[in-house]
């Protein structure tokens, strides 16, 4: 499976922060993880770029943990996503 990463752009790699979003995503299978995975392997320069997010990622879950916004906030915030707001004119 081809996950389309290349060297041709003037950073090194055109495809690699695409593929680390998606290798981070949640909603990523285990195959196309794997995929992403070997394909950043094999560019040293991708792999430390990988393995950075991956150890920030870590640090902020650390110290964030699961952090939750205060239920008035969500309440709000739930009230406007639910909300239709519309304006006649004449």
């Amino acid at each position: 499976m081809s996950t389309g990463h290349t060297h041709t752009d003037a950073h090194g790699c055109n495809a690699t922060h695409q593929l680390l979003c998606e290798l981070f995503d949640a909603e990523t299978t285990p195959e196309r993880r794997e995929a992403i995975t070997r394909d950043l392997a094999s560019c040293p320069e991708c792999l430390a770029v990988a393995r950075s997010e991956r150890d920030v990622r870590s640090m902020v879950k650390d110290c964030c943990g699961p952090a939750k916004a205060p239920e008035p906030l969500r309440r709000r915030i739930i009230a406007s996503i639910t909300t239709v707001t519309y304006t006649e004119t004449y």
